[in-house]
C-alpha cells in the first residue's frame, strides 16, 4: 500500500529496524509507478535524521537518484506540531530512556482524533494529551501486570494503559507492544478497568467512526 507519511516515535532499533525494507517498497517501487510525491518521515530530533540517512545509505539511493524523490525528514521536539491539508499532529514527551514522542492526529473535517503513545511508563500528562480522543493506541509491554510509575525501563502494563484511557475519557483503547503469548490475559486486565479495549493482531485495521 502507498503511504504519504511515516511517524516514528523514537529511535530504538525495534522501532526502526524495518525502515530499509519499507523505504525500498515505498520509494523505489511505488514512487516510480504511482506517485512522485516524496515520502515524509517524522520523528524525534536529532536522531531521526541520522537513522533515515543511514537507511538510505544502506539502500545506496545515491546511485539511483533519478528513480524517486528523496524522502523529506521532519525532526520534531516534544511539544512540536505538524499540519497537513487533511490532519494536524501534536506531540508530547513520554517517559522512556531516549526521547520518545506521543502523537495526536486530529482530522480537520471531522474533528476525530487518534493518539499513539509509543513506548512509555505510566504518565498522567499523556491523559491530558489524549483527552476525549476517539482512539488511544497505548503500549502494554508488561502485559497484564502493573508497572511502577516513572519506571526506568520506560514501559507500561495493560492496567496502566487502561488507567490512562479512563483518565483521558478516550472512546476506545487499543493495546500494542505486548507479547502475543499473554494476549488474553493482557486484554482482560485492561478491560477490567476500561471495558472498550481491543488488542489488535498484526495486519488488523481499526476504523474511527
Amino acid at each position: 500500500n502507498f503511504i504519504n507519511f511515516l511517524f516514528i516515535t523514537h529511535c530504538h532499533q525495534d522501532h526502526y529496524m524495518g525502515l530499509p525494507a519499507l523505504l525500498f517498497s515505498q520509494v523505489f517501487r511505488n514512487r516510480t509507478k504511482v506517485n512522485k510525491e516524496p515520502l515524509v518521515i517524522l520523528g524525534p530530533r536529532p536522531e531521526i535524521k541520522l537513522v533515515v540517512d543511514r537507511a538510505l545509505h544502506f539502500l545506496r539511493t545515491d546511485a539511483f537518484e533519478d528513480v524517486a524523490p528523496t524522502p523529506i525528514i521532519v525532526p520534531l521536539r516534544p511539544g512540536s506540531s505538524y499540519d497537513t491539508p487533511r490532519f494536524k499532529v501534536t506531540t508530547c514527551s513520554t517517559i522512556h530512556p531516549v526521547c520518545c514522542l506521543c502523537y495526536r492526529f486530529t482530522e480537520h473535517d471531522s474533528g476525530k482524533s487518534v493518539v499513539f503513545t509509543g513506548d512509555t511508563a505510566y504518565l498522567d500528562s499523556l491523559a491530558r494529551h489524549a483527552q476525549d480522543c476517539d482512539l488511544l493506541v497505548h503500549e502494554a509491554s508488561y502485559g497484564p501486570s502493573h508497572a511502577e510509575p516513572n519506571n526506568s525501563g520506560g514501559h507500561s502494563g495493560a492496567p496502566d494503559a487502561a488507567a490512562i484511557a479512563k483518565l483521558a475519557k478516550a472512546k476506545r483503547l487499543a493495546l500494542v507492544h505486548y507479547s502475543p503469548s499473554s494476549r488474553d490475559a493482557t486484554l482482560a486486565a485492561a478491560k477490567a478497568i476500561f471495558p472498550n479495549t481491543v488488542a489488535p493482531l498484526p495486519g488488523d485495521s481499526l476504523t474511527v467512526e
